[in-house]
C-alpha cells in the first residue's frame, strides 16, 4: 500500500476508536502504548483469519495451491533442469514456482514473503525466520589447470589442501554477506592467515569465468563447479586443517500458514535433499529430514 493511503487508513482507524495509534515527529512515527495493544492483539486474530481460509479452502477441494520455492545456484545445478518435472510429479495439487538465488538473497526474499521456502546457507538467526538444519557440506579449493598454482605444486597428484595453502592463492569471492565469504575470512583470521581477495564477484557465472581464465582460485560448494569438475577444466582439492563445512537449512517464515499438501511438499523437499547429497558423496555430513508441524 502506499505511503498516502496507509496514512489515510491509520487516521481513519484512529477516528473510529477516539484514540491515538502513531505518534508523528519530524524523523518519522512510532507506536503508541495503545498502538502497542492492538498490534499484539491483531497478530492472533490475522493468523486465526489465515487458518480459517486454509480449512475452508480444504473443504472444497481440488483447488491447486501455489509456492514459490528457492533454492541456491549449487544445488539447482547439481538436480538439473529435471527440478520443476519432478515437484509436478511428486506434489500434483501444488504449483511450484522456483527461485534461483544465492542463500543471503534467498532469506530476504522469504522475510519479504517473495518467497515461501528456501534452501539456503549459513543463513544464521535472522528475524522473522524459521530453520530447519538439513545438512553439512565441505567447500573446496577449486583452480584451472593452467592456474600457477598446480605449475607449482610440489606433489600434484594430491587430493587435499590446507587452509593456509589454499588462502595464499588469489582468490575470488562474493562480498561480505555472502556465508562463504565469511567462513573463509573466519577460519583464516583464526589461523593469522594473512590473504586478499583478488576478485570479488556477486555472481556464480562470473566467479566461474574468472577461475577458468586462471586469473585467481575459488573456494566453492563442488555443485557450483560440477560440470567443469567432470570435463576437466577446472580442477579441485578438498580443503583440511580445518575442513571449511557449510549448514544447509530449509527456511520459511516464523507465521508461514502450512499448504493441504505440506506433508508431500516436504516429503518432496527430503527427496531433493536425499539427491543432493548422493551427488556429494562424502563432501556430505549430518544429515537430517525435515517433518511436518
Amino acid at each position: 500500500m502506499a505511503q498516502p493511503a496507509l496514512g489515510s487508513q491509520v487516521r481513519l482507524l484512529e477516528a473510529e476508536l477516539g484514540v491515538d495509534l502513531l505518534q508523528r515527529h519530524s524523523r518519522g512515527v512510532r507506536t503508541t502504548p495503545t498502538g502497542d495493544l492492538l498490534y499484539r492483539r491483531a497478530l492472533p486474530i490475522l493468523q486465526d483469519m489465515e487458518s480459517l481460509r486454509h480449512e475452508i479452502m480444504a473443504l472444497g477441494g481440488g483447488r491447486q495451491e501455489s509456492l514459490i520455492l528457492g533454492v541456491t545456484p549449487g544445488i539447482a545445478n547439481v538436480l538439473g533442469s529435471g527440478l520443476l518435472v519432478q515437484a509436478r510429479d511428486a506434489v500434483p495439487t501444488v504449483h511450484i514456482s522456483l527461485v534461483e538465488e544465492m542463500s543471503y538473497v534467498l532469506a530476504d526474499a522469504v522475510v519479504r514473503a517473495d518467497v515461501d521456502l528456501a534452501l539456503a546457507y549459513e543463513v544464521g538467526n535472522k528475524s522473522g525466520l524459521r530453520s530447519t538444519a538439513l545438512l553439512q557440506e565441505e567447500l573446496v579449493f577449486v583452480a584451472a589447470p593452467s592456474s600457477p598454482f598446480w605449475q607449482q605444486d610440489e606433489d600434484k597428484n594430491a587430493a587435499e589442501i590446507t587452509l593456509a595453502q589454499a588462502v595464499s592463492h588469489p582468490l575470488v569471492l562474493a562480498d561480505g554477506r555472502d556465508p562463504v565469504r565469511r567462513l573463509v575470512e573466519a577460519e583464516a583470521g583464526r589461523l593469522a592467515c594473512v590473504f586478499s581477495v583478488a576478485y570479488e564477484a556477486s555472481s556464480i557465472s562470473t566467479m566461474k569465468n574468472i577461475i577458468l581464465h586462471g586469473e585467481a582460485a575459488g573456494i566453492l560448494p563442488r555443485g557450483t563447479v560440477m560440470a567443469e569438475l567432470r570435463s576437466g577444466t577446472l580442477r579441485m582439492r578438498r580443503i583440511v586443517q580445518p575442513t571449511l563445512c557449510r549448514r544447509l537449512d530449509l527456511i520459511e517464515r516464523a507465521q508461514r500458514q502450512p499448504l493441504r499438501a505440506e506433508s508431500a511438499m516436504l516429503g518432496f523437499i527430503n527427496a531433493m535433499v536425499d539427491q543432493f547429497a548422493r551427488e556429494q558423496g562424502d563432501l556430505v555430513h549430518d544429515r537430517h529430514w525435515v517433518t511436518p508441524g
